[in-house]
């Protein structure tokens, strides 16, 4: 598929990590995983990602560590980054928005939800 778009996914649940690579595949997207913080901040260094979609709760760094290390960084500053996350909550869902979040999920998710979400955070970047 010509002008095929990259996604990274940012999860430590495997199951998870596989539902949303066989879906981002079907939708067309090129998709590459991550289980950490530390190793979606290399796969970010080391590739050109069109798009994050991150957990929250993780070991070691968490989604909000990622997602403020990819806000510091004048190559990945301007990532759309959806947060997909179990974690509920008004104060969350402000802070992830305060953060630079383009999109705010939680689990469990639609995926036609996703679908257009991730259609509009690509568009928009492109603007």
């Amino acid at each position: 598929m010509e002008n095929e778009k990259t996604i990274l996914v940012v999860d430590d649940e495997e199951d998870i990590r596989q539902i949303l690579s066989s879906f981002l595949q079907k939708e067309g997207y090129e998709c590459l995983v991550a289980a950490s913080g530390e190793k979606a901040l290399t796969l970010l260094k080391d590739n050109d990602i069109d798009l994050v979609i991150l957990d929250i709760m993780m070991p070691e760094m968490d989604g909000f560590e990622v997602l403020e290390k990819l806000r510091n960084d004048t190559k990945t500053e301007r990532i759309p980054v959806i947060m997909l996350t179990g974690v509920e909550g008004k104060s969350k869902v402000k802070e992830a928005l305060d953060k630079g979040v383009t999109y705010y999920i939680t689990k469990p998710f639609e995926t036609i939800d996703l679908a257009s979400k991730i259609r509009v955070a690509l568009s928009e970047e492109l603007k």
